[in-house]
């Protein structure tokens, strides 16, 4: 199987760019986290084995005013064309939308505005190793034949308390989420 980045490093990759994007927007834009993802590559496009994941960032873009968007669009579109970039969806004018691909290295990157005048900028790696490379299978553990005594006569154990039925459902089953 064949290695990818880490995690980690699809995570830097992921922000840095975001940033660099960013940098093409005018001096009043901010950007404000709004989602941050570590998703398992459930049904990945590129028909690889389970336990890889992919790496996301989504930012609201604020400080530009919405009759601006338009030529913030055309600034991210160019840019994403000089660094590698294809833009494989634009919905423009009809819907404020383009999503573009790294050829190089398979990061998606999509920059949309709502009918509410918010932006959106986000970034995706593609499915990534969580150490760079698959985890090892266990091995089988093979077991040397011993020649056993007589085994001791077995002593009753005391029984497990029954579960109360109302204890159950105050349970926490959650292991309190996972963080990356």
């Amino acid at each position: 199987m064949t290695t990818t980045i880490t995690e980690t490093e699809a995570r830097d990759r992921v922000e840095g760019y975001v940033r660099a994007v960013f940098a093409v927007l005018p001096a009043p834009a901010a950007r404000e986290l709004f989602s941050r993802n570590r998703s398992e590559c459930t049904d990945p496009t590129d028909n690889g084995p389970a336990g890889r994941y992919e790496i996301s960032a989504t930012y609201e873009v604020t400080g530009l005013e919405p009759d601006t968007f338009t030529a913030q669009f055309d600034a991210v579109v160019d840019w994403w064309q000089g660094h590698g970039f294809t833009v494989l969806t634009d919905r423009r004018p009809t819907d404020q939308y383009v999503f573009a691909r790294n050829e190089r290295d398979g990061f998606d990157m999509s920059l949309q505005a709502n009918e509410l005048g918010k932006l959106y900028l986000g970034a995706t790696s593609p499915c990534v190793w969580p150490k760079g490379t698959p985890e090892a299978a266990p091995e089988a553990v093979v077991e040397e034949e011993e020649v056993a005594e007589a085994p001791e006569p077995e002593r009753p154990r005391p029984r497990r308390a029954p579960v109360d039925d109302e204890d159950f459902g105050q349970t926490s089953w959650s292991d309190g989420g996972a963080a990356f």
